[in-house]
């Protein structure tokens, strides 16, 4: 599998370079070879991919989707029904709640 996104990778760097650094005289000269160009864009796409994934996983459809499973999830329903009832003090009705799930 790693090697997989290694060889896209690297597809795509060398597609990249072709098309667009090739064509253009001014990036034509700043990255006279592939190499230098493969290291900057390198040096540059970790970075970003990981604020963009860390702002995605912080506000972005992560927790949107953690909510939405949370609220379909009989087990987190009733643990979430059976903490209600502890904080009440109705802990015979939180056992009741969770007893389906212990095999008790």
């Amino acid at each position: 599998m790693y090697l997989a996104f290694v060889i896209s990778f690297m597809n795509f760097i060398v597609i990249q370079y072709r098309l667009l650094i090739e064509q253009i005289p001014m990036l034509s000269f700043i990255f006279s070879h592939l190499y230098l160009f493969a290291i900057m864009f390198v040096f540059v796409y970790i970075p970003i991919s990981a604020i963009i994934g860390w702002i995605d996983y912080k506000r972005g459809s992560v927790p949107v989707d953690q909510e939405i499973a949370a609220q379909v999830n009989p087990w987190a329903i009733d643990l979430a029904k059976a903490i209600q009832y502890l904080a009440q003090g109705e802990n015979d009705k939180a056992t009741q709640t969770l007893e389906k799930w212990t095999g008790s």
